[in-house]
């Protein structure tokens, strides 16, 4: 990204992962209104910093991070979640397959709106957003160890409910 002027940088990160962060929000928010208002104030901050980081090693693992750190904010002064709202269909050209895939999305993600906060959260930030281990430790501030963890544990009780 270097060389490249402050609305060209944020202009390429919301294309290149706009449509992941606003994936990563929904999941992590179970509420599609709350996930749209903090893809803007992740926007705005992403704004508001994107000069003061000429070199971003990372831009996908920065933007997720930021993305994250606005849902804590939001939902600690919030104090409560939401239910999940529907999600756009899987594109299909058959009624019968848009249907099944409506249907298995809407159980995956029912699946993962029961996971507890800490076991949703790495399942959203490690598979939705893409980070990788180390990041979303970083992220969360927790050991990678007990990333695996959670993650092991969430894929589990998936599995379990998905059957």
């Amino acid at each position: 990204m270097l060389g490249k002027s402050d609305q060209e940088q944020f202009r390429e990160l919301v294309d290149l992962h706009g449509s992941a962060l606003m994936s990563m929000l929904r999941r992590l928010c179970r509420n599609q209104h709350d996930a749209d208002d903090l893809f803007q104030e992740t926007a705005v901050r992403v704004w508001r910093n994107i000069s003061h980081c000429p070199k971003i090693r990372n831009p996908r693992s920065w933007l997720m991070t930021i993305a994250y750190r606005v849902f804590v904010d939001f939902y600690s002064k919030k104090k409560t979640i939401s239910t999940l709202e529907d999600f756009p269909e899987a594109a299909s050209s058959h009624p019968e397959t848009k249907a099944e895939k409506n249907e298995e999305s809407q159980n995956v993600q029912n699946a993962i709106s029961q996971l507890t906060d800490p076991l949703r959260q790495v399942i959203v930030l490690h598979y939705t957003a893409g980070l990788t281990l180390k990041e979303t430790a970083d992220v969360l501030g927790i050991s990678q160890g007990t990333v695996k963890s959670r993650l092991n544990s969430a894929l589990i009780k998936l599995r379990k409910c998905l059957k």
